[in-house]
């Protein structure tokens, strides 16, 4: 298992790291593309963010029909999904001790804060026959003290194999 981990000295928030991974092989689906992120934020959480400046300006590429409905909470949401360091050691070593031969890769980056209003929790996208949820944390005998969840979709992953061709 390969880990890429571009740690900040000094970042403007704890919260600041985000985990993608490539599982080698998922429900038959080779070098699956996932994003992790940490479930289970709280109301006292997402209401310490507020007035931090965290939350920029919209992207000015994404059109205003897709910022229809986007709030400043759903980008707080977002940003309370990623990871300090220490979760990020901790979900590692996990990673390492229990599931080493089935990922390819795993990708540690720092959060661009402020993140753009419009962006939005991962927690909250569709599950589908195509796209879902993978729970870390209902493992057996899961030991970290946060939950952490993955979305894959396999249409997105159909796409990058067809432009990678």
């Amino acid at each position: 298992m390969e880990i890429i981990y571009n740690k900040i000295a000094d970042p403007l928030f704890e919260r600041c790291y985000g985990i993608d991974a490539i599982l080698k092989n998922f429900k038959g689906c080779q070098h699956l593309e996932i994003t992790l992120f940490r479930a289970g934020q709280t109301k006292e959480e997402l209401e310490a963010l507020r007035g931090k400046n965290l939350v920029g300006d919209p992207d000015p590429s994404v059109p205003p029909i897709v910022l229809q409905g986007a709030t400043e909470e759903g980008a707080l949401s977002y940003i309370l999904e990623n990871f300090t360091q220490d979760e990020v050691d901790q979900f590692l070593d996990y990673c390492q001790k229990r599931y080493s031969p089935l990922i390819e890769k795993i990708f540690i980056s720092p959060l661009d804060i402020p993140v753009p209003f419009g962006t939005s929790a991962l927690a909250g996208l569709p599950v589908t026959a195509n796209s879902g949820f993978i729970c870390f944390d209902l493992a057996p005998n899961y030991p970290l003290d946060f939950k952490v969840r993955a979305y894959f979709d396999f249409n997105l992953q159909d796409e990058l194999q067809s432009e990678n061709s």
